[in-house]
């Protein structure tokens, strides 16, 4: 048996886990709108045009919005330069209650934290079976 073979896919298998964990901060909020999220509605206050850090360019929207209990809330999110304004000043959230809580204007999630999520998945699994497989070939020939 090649050693430099076996720590190879060691290494591969715990690059995957540490994309994973990496993917799950990084995808933690959306689950949590998936899971907790409610929908609202927000008048927009404020949009200003931006630049981003390599030259693109962005809108940030500031909107406001009262929780059904009543409770007033300010926030913005970050879109692309093209977002159309909406004519009547509102504009569909995606909240999670509390004081703790976050919005996001709807429809605005966060692909990439989620690919990264799925695809660590992915590559974790394959290397689960991988792994598997060779030890089972190895023991049969014991």
């Amino acid at each position: 048996m090649d050693t430099r073979w076996e720590l190879r896919k060691v290494r591969w298998l715990f690059a995957g886990v540490k994309l994973f964990l990496l993917g799950l901060c990084l995808s933690h909020a959306e689950c949590t709108y998936a899971l907790h999220g409610r929908d609202g509605v927000a008048t927009v206050t404020r949009t200003t045009a931006d630049r981003t850090r390599w030259g693109g360019r962005r809108r940030t929207v500031e909107y406001e919005f009262t929780e059904p209990d009543g409770r007033r809330r300010r926030d913005n999110d970050v879109v692309s330069a093209d977002w159309p304004l909406p004519p009547d000043g509102t504009v569909a959230i995606r909240y999670t209650p509390g004081l703790t809580g976050g919005s996001r204007l709807a429809g605005n999630v966060s692909w990439f934290g989620l690919g990264i999520f799925f695809g660590s998945l992915l590559l974790v699994a394959v290397g689960i079976v991988v792994l598997g497989r060779d030890g089972r070939d190895r023991d049969k020939w014991r």
